[in-house]
């Protein structure tokens, strides 16, 4: 033990001394512990080192000279390190409430401050909680938001030196607002009726102008590059040109890219993903309007609204616009064609029915993108809704029963089985809607009156016949079936009789559900489907049981399904009375 304590005197001593040497060959530098008391050497267990000191400065060097400290055996220059970290952005900071945000958008003023605010806004109202959406819009999150579009609309006016407008950064930041303004949307439909009534037509106003500046930009940039590559063909085909259409736009079969350059997006600072975004949120805002019931009426006869609309949905080349805004529009027109005020003047409306078939009619090519495909899928599926909206209206079953392309175009919907990915059920579930859509608004159509059903039966040799027939024998979904037989129910008349017994394949199917075993079905569902197709087909043979007559060479056809069904039957003059007591089954019916 004494050893030991004698080793370790030995180690202090040696350590003292070759402490003083170094101090004495660097006399310009002393240490925050040379003024410790001998006791603090003897003891390394004791030392506590001393901490960094802090200034509010930036990073610097101090030395000051020691030259009469007490402390200090050896005079030198004692250097202190100070590190502070950058000032950093002023932001609100942890949860702060939507009324803060509220108040910080009024007073925001000069542009740092409208961004301040506005990237706030966005980080506190970007959420999914509709009772929270619901606080903001009664709070005036809306108002706000909406009078920053009215002061930023104001500002992009000035066309005068020296105070003309920052276009770059004003289109930034309406996006900005619009992506706010949509977050705040995602409440309850009545709070976002009591939003439309506070600033819906100013709001509408805005939004149909920034649509129509949207669309008119990528017309520009798309027919400069046209013109760009016009150009190039014609030096390398010595002077031959390329012809187009009287619409002016391109008939080659390359695809014009969107992100090829061209004179106006290299002279614009704001990228497409800013002016996209201005057209999601945009379309999107307009979207939540449409849920609300009665802001329909007042929104879809807004000025210069549904041609913005159709204007934003035709553009081509269908890359040049974000997918989301165009199936936002579209699902706008659906939901705007229910109500029943709308029907007849959206049916009226240039362009709207064939830009909902043409939009049908796309179809995915070989190396689509499987983002690409879903959104063809999508459109199909909202556009065939909107139809089947449209439909319902009395006025435009005759209209819409006079259109042979939209006759064309539902009678194609109506047989898509086969998915681009036959195991993707995502994919199969659209489609599957698409064909109820479609099959639908064809069964509203049927409910037109008697010279609409003749024309519907011989359209294209009966091709709607046989659409139906082909899916009352072969659709695996039962909803899709019950409409089919509810179509060839509506067509059925004295005039389009003998079409359709001339057509052995419909008889099948009549007579295939009437004789579908009675089994009792566990499902209720399934049981009230299967009564209406039976009650569909029996008031449809009876329609052609009084129409086809033993002379006529349709009858065997006719005869055949009757001794199937009523084996005890005879002729058709033996059950004259029990026809006319129950004539009444016949009357078309569109629900």
């Amino acid at each position: 033990m004494a050893l030991f304590g004698n080793s370790f005197k030995e180690l202090l001593m040696a350590e003292a001394m070759l402490e003083e040497e170094y101090r004495h060959s660097h006399d310009n530098l002393s240490y925050q512990n040379e003024s410790k008391q001998d006791d603090d050497k003897q003891d390394r267990r004791c030392y506590k080192p001393q901490p960094l000191l802090t200034s509010p400065s930036a990073l610097k060097r101090k030395s000051t000279a020691s030259t009469g400290d007490s402390n200090s055996d050896v005079p030198g220059l004692r250097r202190e390190v100070v590190i502070q970290l950058p000032p950093k952005r002023k932001r609100l900071q942890g949860n702060y409430s939507a009324n803060d945000i509220v108040q910080a958008l009024h007073r925001a003023m000069s542009p740092d401050e409208r961004m301040e605010a506005l990237e706030n806004a966005i980080d506190t109202f970007d959420h999914d909680d509709r009772a929270k959406h619901e606080h903001e819009i009664a709070i005036g999150a809306d108002v706000a938001l909406v009078k920053a579009l009215v002061f930023l609309e104001y500002a992009s006016g000035f066309r005068r030196e020296p105070i003309r407008a920052d276009m770059d950064a004003i289109t930034k930041e309406i996006g900005l607002v619009l992506t706010a303004l949509e977050c705040v949307y995602r409440a309850s439909s009545e709070s976002v009726g009591e939003s439309f009534n506070r600033v819906g037509k100013d709001l509408l106003h805005i939004l149909v102008i920034l649509i129509d500046e949207e669309v008119q930009y990528r017309v520009r940039a798309v027919s400069s590059l046209t013109n760009q590559e016009d150009g190039d063909a014609s030096n390398s085909n010595n002077g031959d040109t390329i012809a187009t259409p009287s619409g002016g736009g391109p008939t080659t079969d390359k695809k014009p890219s969107v992100t090829a350059p061209s004179p106006d997006y290299d002279k614009a600072s704001v990228s497409i993903y800013e002016r996209d975004l201005l057209l999601r949120k945009a379309t999107k805002c307009l979207g939540h309007f449409a849920r609300v019931g009665f802001a329909t009426k007042p929104m879809a006869h807004f000025p210069g609204f549904l041609g913005s609309t159709l204007n934003l949905i035709n553009l081509r080349p269908v890359s040049i616009v974000p997918f989301e805004a165009r199936l936002s529009c579209l699902w706008i027109i659906a939901n705007l064609a229910c109500n029943t005020e709308n029907m007849t003047m959206m049916s009226c409306t240039p362009g709207l029915l064939n830009s909902l078939a043409s939009i049908s009619c796309r179809q995915a090519e070989i190396g689509d993108s499987l983002e690409t495909i879903m959104e063809i899928l999508r459109a199909k599926s909202i556009a065939s809704r909107a139809l089947l909206n449209l439909s319902w209206s009395p006025e435009n079953k005759v209209l819409m029963a006079d259109s042979f392309g939209l006759l064309e175009t539902l009678t194609g919907l109506a047989l898509e089985r086969r998915a681009p990915y036959r195991k993707s059920k995502t994919m199969q579930e659209i489609m599957l809607q698409t064909r109820r859509n479609s099959i639908g608004a064809l069964r509203n159509i049927a409910a037109a009156p008697r010279r609409s059903k003749v024309s519907l039966c011989e359209y294209n040799n009966g091709k709607l016949l046989d659409t139906m027939t082909d899916v009352a024998l072969n659709e695996t979904d039962e909803q899709a079936v019950d409409l089919a037989f509810a179509c060839i129910h509506n067509l059925a008349i004295h005039d389009t009789a003998e079409a359709m017994v001339d057509r052995p394949a419909l008889v099948l199917a009549l007579k295939n559900v009437l004789l579908e075993d009675d089994s009792n079905d566990s499902n209720d569902e399934a049981e009230s489907s299967k009564c209406s197709r039976k009650s569909n087909a029996s008031s449809t043979i009876l329609v052609l049981e009084r129409t086809i007559t033993p002379e006529m060479s349709a009858y065997e056809n006719l005869r055949e399904l009757l001794d199937a069904v009523n084996p005890n039957s005879t002729t058709p003059d033996e059950d004259e009375k029990d026809n006319v007591i129950t004539s009444g089954a016949v009357n078309p019916t569109a629900v």
